[in-house]
């Protein structure tokens, strides 16, 4: 279900929604450590997404996608645990990009740590990644012995079992307000079937 945030200054206190929502404590009684859900005075006078709803929504996809993995049919049914890889995140948001990437690797890092999905999924890299990395380990093209190394690429999986993590976030102003719609989806890399979808809808008001 879409759940709904309408935030003003200080109404993430008042609203009660984000873990450890009350004002943090002054930075100098805390080694300048803070709660990564509550709002800071930065956070409200900020025109990107509020990153402490962008926190708690990264908890409710990981909490969502632990509790559905093992009733989606394609997952279920598969013969082997099925292979995982972050995809694109299409931004049409003035909030920077790196925003969202911190929280799709934070959501990977909270489904990592979950027996549920990990019993049904096997998590990796992308292969443009990890072909890197065995050219710059192995030598690769530039090996002064020339060795062949099957040109530096990684094993490739089985399509039919292979699934995408994207995230879409998008932004409608108005004035000083914003109205954002997120997405996180699973999709399969050969039928392009998605099986899971996690929406996350958020309005704010500037000051």
């Amino acid at each position: 279900m879409r759940r709904v945030l309408a935030m003003t200054a200080g109404a993430l206190a008042a609203a009660g929604l984000l873990q450890g929502c009350t004002r943090n404590q002054d930075v100098g009684q805390s080694g300048g450590r803070i709660n990564p859900y509550a709002s800071t005075r930065a956070d409200e006078a900020s025109s990107g997404a509020s990153m402490p709803a962008l926190w708690e929504y990264s908890d409710q996809v990981a909490e969502a996608l632990a509790s559905r993995i093992a009733e989606i049919p394609e997952i279920a049914g598969s013969p082997t645990r099925v292979v995982v890889e972050l995809g694109a995140i299409e931004n049409e948001t003035n909030t920077s990009r790196t925003d969202f990437e911190l929280i799709q690797r934070r959501l990977r890092g909270r489904l990592l740590s979950s027996d549920i999905v990990t019993a049904n999924v096997r998590f990796v890299e992308s292969v443009a990644a990890m072909d890197a990395e065995q050219r710059r380990v192995q030598g690769g093209e530039t090996d002064p012995l020339q060795r062949d190394y099957d040109g530096g690429r990684t094993d490739r999986y089985d399509p039919r079992h292979t699934y995408v993590l994207r995230g879409g976030f998008f932004e409608s102003v108005r004035g000083d307000t914003s109205r954002y719609y997120f997405e996180f989806n699973l999709v399969n890399l050969q039928s392009r079937d998605i099986v899971f979808n996690e929406p996350f809808d958020l309005a704010q008001q500037r000051q």
